[in-house]
């Protein structure tokens, strides 16, 4: 499903989803993918920076915990920490430290994807009335991304014709910043032959919501794990401790095996499926989903896509007439599909003994976060795989790194207590955690 030109995660995403309308970047050619990749080929030469700014917001916004400090909500404190680290690489330092730039990377995804849930009432009446009612909620509210949109545009305006006018008089000699906005200035230009303000702020929502929320809320459940989870505890500071004593900074955090690890693993349980009990497996380890729910008003067919709808679970839409899998189910054209991680996660030929239980170091000396297959799709699989995962993979543990070399982390009552479980997906939440300075 994930490799196959049969199926089409854009289609998908556009049935549940529209992104691409709600922000208005359809109005533009599509290179988003494109950019990314070209981006991100540039940001191991920020790592150092991101790191900087990562250290920054966490001693500004936890503090030094002389005494025991019990935050409530470390949902918003994860969410702003990561905006900032990504701001200081979307936009440079000269706007990372802004508050409203900041802000708007810290809520815009987490609006996006609230509205999303809220909507899915209307999907039970008809698919499309969703995405109608989505578009007017955000074309009327006050998350609107057209205020967004202006909102960069008269942040980033100064800086752009500056940049312009640098670039047109200095040539080959002018020092080209590492960051997206210049890619996209670049890009902007030799598409439009000017500066198109609306189609970079365009592409700088969607890769806002492809990228932070997601990263934060890995970071937030990573961190849940760590607190609730004692016995590692030793054997994490220790490898803090001795990778980064006096090592290259690349060097330090691709010696974190048992972070990298860790980290792996509590992404690896988090989201799946657990309350639907008719499954349909497709060969060596992939599921195929089909639902078996009862409801005396509703057709199943109707809670089918009301399932998807109101979930954040990535869709793929069947674009042949009909496609047959290897155990004789079909799908036709245009029905929604989608993995049932509960099938995947407790596979024992794919990670090992005791699939369903949390080992943090189930994956030492294996293959690491970031890299998708098989056993790891936190990051998506085949040609849909995440552009960005591994700067996210190194936000998440460079974040983790300063947090455990820093802090002891622990849970109100030392246990690592399970999530809720909503519309058969564990829903990432806040736990209270106590911080107290190391000594």
């Amino acid at each position: 499903m994930f490799r196959s030109t049969n199926f089409s995660f854009k289609k998908g995403l556009e049935r549940t989803f529209p992104i691409g309308d709600i922000i208005g970047l359809n109005a533009y050619p599509r290179h988003t993918a494109k950019l990314f990749k070209e981006f991100y080929k540039h940001a191991d030469d920020c790592y150092l920076r991101i790191y900087r700014e990562l250290q920054h917001s966490i001693d500004q916004l936890i503090g030094d915990c002389e005494e025991p400090k019990l935050i409530i909500n470390f949902d918003k404190i994860s969410m702003t920490i990561i905006a900032r680290a990504m701001a200081n690489l979307f936009v440079g330092e000269e706007l990372c430290k802004d508050d409203e730039i900041v802000k708007v990377f810290a809520t815009f995804a987490t609006t996006l994807i609230r509205v999303k849930k809220l909507s899915s009432i209307a999907y039970l009446i008809h698919p499309r009335l969703q995405t109608k009612y989505i578009k007017l909620v955000f074309k009327y509210g006050d998350n609107s991304p057209q205020k967004h949109k202006d909102l960069l545009t008269k942040k980033l305006k100064p800086i752009f014709e500056k940049r312009y006018q640098d670039m047109q008089q200095f040539g080959n000699e002018w020092k080209r910043p590492d960051d997206l906005i210049q890619l996209l200035l670049e890009y902007s230009i030799d598409l439009f032959g000017k500066i198109h303000y609306d189609c970079i702020a365009c592409h700088m929502l969607m890769l806002v919501w492809a990228s932070i929320h997601t990263t934060s809320e890995n970071l937030l459940n990573t961190l849940n794990d760590y607190a609730g989870r004692s016995e590692y505890w030793n054997d994490l500071r220790k490898e803090q401790e001795v990778t980064t004593d006096g090592l290259d900074f690349d060097l330090t955090m691709d010696r974190m095996e048992k972070l990298d690890s860790f980290v792996k693993e509590s992404n690896r349980l988090i989201g799946h499926i657990s309350k639907y009990d008719s499954l349909i497996a497709i060969d060596a380890g992939c599921y195929l989903l089909r639902f078996q729910l009862y409801s005396l008003f509703l057709s199943p067919n109707t809670l089918n896509y009301w399932f998807i709808a109101s979930s954040n679970a990535p869709s793929h839409c069947a674009m042949c007439p009909s496609f047959t899998f290897s155990n004789g189910y079909q799908v036709p054209k245009g029905r929604l599909v989608l993995m049932n991680n509960l099938a995947h996660m407790s596979n024992s030929s794919l990670h090992g003994d005791n699939p369903e239980t949390f080992s943090g170091f189930r994956h030492v000396s294996k293959s690491p976060f970031a890299r998708v297959g098989r056993d790891s799709m936190a990051f998506g699989l085949g040609k849909h795989a995440c552009p960005g995962r591994w700067l996210a993979s190194r936000n998440i543990k460079m974040a983790m790194s300063i947090l455990i070399r820093k802090y002891e982390i622990s849970t109100l009552d030392g246990k690592r207590p399970k999530y809720p479980i909503k519309r058969g997906f564990s829903a990432i939440g806040p736990l209270p955690l106590t911080f107290k300075k190391r000594k």
